[in-house]
């Protein structure tokens, strides 16, 4: 049976409350703030949902615009100045307009809305991989970053959660050139953290009503959790998202990171928790991780030893060349009859499957296979 952590602190470092899309939502943001106290008034906040591309919303890909919606109403009546945007996967301004409008935020966020890419800046980083990375002045000059992240699976970090939610700081091309520095799952958790501690958000409301299990962040399955989590740190938010998906904290490679440089609390036990944690049972984890104490160690390195690359699903596919040009390393080419992997290039990073509109990208490896079989 799982245990069911319960707290009802007036000062906690998590909160959890059921939510679902509809105007209950106010309530639950106006509950969050007044754990989470802040001056806003006159005051710029930044409001950084996932816009990984366009998606409606109940592919559970993006972050839902009710959620968004609520937030907007709520700082409104705290007199901040808003502004909503992200830098999603697919560049261009063209393309970040589209993937705003088709998952519902663009129209949600109104006149607040902003294209995060118009104005980048090159921030040095302390990084062991890169000592520079472009990213939106308006992250930076904010008063107030507010994260607002979905809850996912990722077939590379495992999780797309708070920390995940701020790779969207980087602008456009430079996400391929992080990745391509980073190589392995370990080296590009360590990067994530590095871009994370540019500008650690001060708020981070997670929208977990409708989650996404499988092989995410946008080919996985939509799965019905009814969940809103919130916290001031991002670590200790994903942490326990992971403790509530049933999994260890640290088996998840970036929060290991995290933990270690001690950003936040990754022990549960620890975690002084407003409302109950209650552990979600069968929840589906990418194809790439594995779970139990081994993962802690085997989830920074699977990809390479286990050799689980893209496998291209030809029935599926379109050679729109989506996955060639989001590649980093340039080991996905499109030829007239469609992609070509060449395998030996591939940094197992999975952007092309990640970017995919027809799902035509599945991961593949014989060694993954077998442990999965157990």
């Amino acid at each position: 049976m799982h245990r069911s952590i319960r707290c009802s602190s007036q000062n906690p470092s998590v909160y959890i409350s059921d939510g679902q899309y509809d105007q209950t939502l106010e309530r639950v943001v106006e509950e969050i703030f007044t754990l989470f106290p802040r001056r806003r008034k006159d005051k710029t906040v930044l409001l950084k949902p996932n816009i990984l591309g366009p998606h409606p919303p109940q592919k559970a890909v993006t972050t839902h615009p009710a959620l968004v919606r609520a937030v907007i109403r709520a700082l409104r009546d705290q007199g901040a100045r808003i502004m909503v945007g992200d830098n999603p996967g697919m560049g261009g301004y063209g393309r970040s307009q589209k993937a705003a409008r088709e998952c519902g935020l663009l129209e949600c966020a109104g006149e607040c809305y902003l294209n995060l890419g118009l104005h980048p800046v090159r921030k040095e980083v302390r990084s062991r991989f890169f000592r520079e990375v472009t990213i939106s002045r308006e992250v930076l000059e904010a008063d107030e970053v507010i994260n607002l992240p979905k809850l996912k699976t990722h077939s590379l970090t495992v999780l797309t959660g708070a920390v995940k939610n701020t790779f969207g700081y980087v602008v456009g091309a430079d996400k391929m050139r992080v990745h391509a520095s980073c190589p392995s799952p370990g080296q590009f958790a360590e990067g994530l953290v590095d871009i994370c501690q540019i500008r650690p958000p001060e708020m981070n409301i997670m929208d977990a009503v409708l989650a996404m299990e499988g092989n995410g962040p946008s080919n996985g399955k939509p799965v019905f959790l009814g969940k809103i989590l919130a916290s001031d740190n991002a670590v200790t938010l994903d942490a326990a998202a992971v403790h509530m998906l049933g999994q260890k904290p640290l088996s998840v490679p970036h929060l290991d990171v995290a933990a270690r440089r001690g950003l936040g609390e990754t022990d549960p036990g620890k975690m002084s928790i407003r409302g109950r944690l209650v552990r979600v049972k069968g929840f589906r984890f990418p194809r790439t991780f594995v779970p139990g104490l081994a993962g802690i160690v085997l989830n920074r390195y699977l990809s390479r030893w286990a050799n689980c690359l893209p496998e291209i699903v030809p029935s599926r596919c379109t050679a729109c060349g989506i996955c060639a040009a989001h590649c980093p390393v340039k080991a996905m080419g499109l030829t007239r009859q469609g992609p070509v992997l060449n395998e030996k290039e591939c940094i197992s990073c999975y952007c092309c499957q990640e970017m995919c509109p027809e799902n035509a990208i599945r991961l593949s490896g014989r060694l993954l296979n077998m442990l999965q079989s157990r």
